[in-house]
């Protein structure tokens, strides 16, 4: 979820897909993020470095799910302060 929320966090009122891919740094984070939460779940070595499990596929899209959610209720957020505004 943290890393859906770097989308929402980069434009105040904007919507997190405008200029969506203008910030190679953000995207690099994103990806490293990704990568390195996968490995400590997956990686046998990091899991009992870091006392995690392996999740199977349901609970991959869980989480992927949720902040997936997260984003859809923020840019709702977005454009109703957007709505209210004013001109």
């Amino acid at each position: 979820m943290p890393l859906f929320n770097a989308l929402n966090s980069r434009p105040d009122l904007a919507s997190a897909f405008d200029h969506l891919f203008t910030n190679k740094r953000l995207w690099l984070a994103i990806a490293f993020g990704t990568l390195a939460q996968v490995a400590v779940v997956e990686l046998p070595f990091l899991q009992s470095a870091f006392g995690t499990a392996p999740l199977d596929a349901i609970r991959w899209v869980a989480a992927f799910g949720s902040g997936v959610v997260l984003l859809g209720y923020e840019e709702v957020v977005k454009a109703v302060r957007r709505g209210l505004a004013p001109r």
